[in-house]
């Protein structure tokens, strides 16, 4: 049976492929396209490319790319990693939750929701020596 680490490390790399192949399958069946002008459709025209390249970030750090540790050092501590899981959880509710597969927007979502809480609860409950060896692991 995986360990908790190992399926947050998965969670995190199905989640992020997720989040780039949502905003790519709504690029490409132009959907943004189609709504009527208003505020929503200046939203829903540049959320894909936010959710391809925060989909490419998640993953980007999840493989510990020395680039993301550099320019984006949040996601370097569990505190930053759970906020911004929380934040992209969301974006994906909201995005597919206009669109016809709703389903999948609050399966990813509830993902990285549980995910970026167990990132908080390690933050603020963990034990400091525990959570220098988990932090090595995690992050």
């Amino acid at each position: 049976m995986p360990s908790i680490i190992e399926m947050m490390k998965w969670s995190n790399l199905i989640s992020s492929i997720m989040l780039i192949l949502i905003g790519v399958t709504q690029i490409i069946s132009l959907s943004i396209l189609f709504k009527s002008f208003s505020f929503s459709f200046f939203m829903s025209f540049f959320l894909p490319f936010f959710l391809i390249f925060f989909g490419i970030l998640l993953f980007a750090s999840g493989q510990k790319l020395e680039f993301v540790d550099n320019n984006f050092r949040f996601l370097s501590t569990l505190l930053g990693r759970g906020l911004f899981n929380i934040y992209l959880a969301s974006l994906a509710v909201y995005q597919l939750a206009n669109a016809a597969s709703d389903i999948i927007g609050f399966i990813i979502g509830a993902m990285l929701f549980c995910t970026g809480f167990f990132y908080l609860i390690l933050h603020f409950c963990g034990n400091k020596e525990e959570l220098a060896s988990l932090k090595k692991q995690l992050i």
